[in-house]
């Protein structure tokens, strides 16, 4: 019965939100919003909806250490009901944000589709793309201390 649910709900979103083709979201799984890519499945075992974003890619391999730990600190402290939770890509090492709506909580009207992608899921992409610059750059500035002061020694 959730299944069913489930269609109705994504067929009750496309028609709100003006997506045209219920039935291709249904298929495909693949939303776009502005220009970004959202995953958007039924885990059926756990009676929830699943949506899955990419963050970007990460650069140089010294990077990859700061933002690992970036995306495992940001997974701590969540007290909501649909909270982000950051993991890696296991095919492209790229990192993803993940958000797990329970169904009956989206049936019921507690939280909206809508309201996670455009207010939680698409201002996190900015915020996440500004928070990594900012990591970066102070790896990079400990990288560079830490390598004027062994000079100077």
């Amino acid at each position: 019965m959730s299944a069913n649910e489930y269609m109705e709900l994504i067929q009750d979103f496309c028609d709100t939100t003006g997506v045209a083709s219920a039935g291709e979201l249904l298929e495909r799984g693949l939303l776009e919003v502005d220009g970004t890519l959202i995953s958007v499945e039924y885990l059926e075992q756990r009676d929830e909806v699943r949506l899955l974003m990419a963050l970007g890619s990460i650069g140089a391999e010294q990077e990859k250490e700061a933002l690992f730990e970036l995306l495992l600190e940001a997974n701590l402290g969540h007290t909501m009901l649909c909270w982000p939770i950051f993991s890696l890509d296991p095919e492209t090492g790229q990192p993803l944000v993940a958000y797990h709506v329970p169904l009956q909580a989206l049936l019921d009207d507690v939280i909206d589709l809508t309201f996670v992608i455009e207010e939680q899921m698409l201002p996190l992409l900015s915020d996440w793309e500004r928070t990594a610059r900012e990591a970066l750059a102070s790896q990079q500035s400990v990288v560079d201390g830490g390598l004027l002061h062994a000079t100077r020694a």
